[in-house]
């Protein structure tokens, strides 16, 4: 009876020890995280987008993965479409702006031109004038 209870207390205690010490490294896990997000904010997002690239690299592969991946292919989904409508938008106001300007450049260009004409003509009658002015004399 000794024996059976001298093996029922190793066994109890092998489990607790095994599960203090799960609870310490979590423990030093969280600590670890904490100093982490505290102490290098940048480090923390390198190794979060790391992770990120790698579930999104391998969610084919595992059904879990896949799992995990679903809110952050739709939130990459929303962004590419969201960038693809920005390029646009961007295009379309550059086209407008360029084609406002062309359109104000010819109605400027078709304004000096016609002021020109009309300048030449002026000059030109005044010179018709000055002629018949000089052959009368």
């Amino acid at each position: 009876m000794d024996l059976l209870q001298s093996l029922w207390n190793l066994g109890v205690d092998a489990v607790g020890a095994v599960l203090n010490l799960g609870w310490v490294l979590i423990a030093n896990l969280l600590d670890l995280l904490l100093v982490l997000h505290m102490e290098s904010p940048r480090l923390e997002g390198l190794l979060v987008g790391i992770s990120l690239a790698w579930v999104m690299l391998r969610r084919e592969k595992h059904p879990i993965l896949r799992a995990l991946s679903a809110p952050l292919k739709l939130v990459l989904d929303i962004l590419d479409l969201a960038w693809d409508q920005g390029v646009e938008v961007v295009q379309d106001v550059w086209a407008s702006a360029v084609g406002i300007v062309e359109g104000a450049l010819v109605r400027g260009q078709g304004l000096v031109r016609s002021s020109l004409a009309l300048v030449v003509n002026q000059l030109k009658a005044v010179k018709d004038r000055l002629l018949k002015r000089g052959e009368k004399e």
